[in-house]
């Protein structure tokens, strides 16, 4: 095929073998999950699902999965990085 990557195996193998990557990858997963939920609790106790920052926290949580599978980089909103842990922030973009 002429949109086929000649050097797909190295890339992929790149991939797989860059532990610490994996590594924050696997941590990012989980945080962004509680990030989007407690964004998104209110003070009454009740949760409010178009909050803006629990969405951006949702779409990085949505990124972070396909990350572990294809690489890239997550999108979250800059003045959110500060709540990523300094270890993950290289996975941000």
């Amino acid at each position: 095929s002429n949109f086929s990557d000649p050097k797909w195996l190295s890339k992929a193998q790149d991939h797989m073998l860059d532990f610490e990557r994996q590594h924050a990858g696997k941590n990012i997963v989980g945080k962004l999950y509680r990030l989007c939920f407690d964004a998104s609790k209110r003070e009454d106790g009740t949760y409010d699902i178009y909050d803006e920052d629990a969405r951006a926290y949702a779409k990085a949580y949505n990124d972070s999965l396909d990350l572990q599978k294809h690489g890239g980089k997550i999108n979250l909103p800059k003045h959110l990085h500060e709540n990523i842990p300094a270890g993950c922030q290289s996975l941000l973009g």
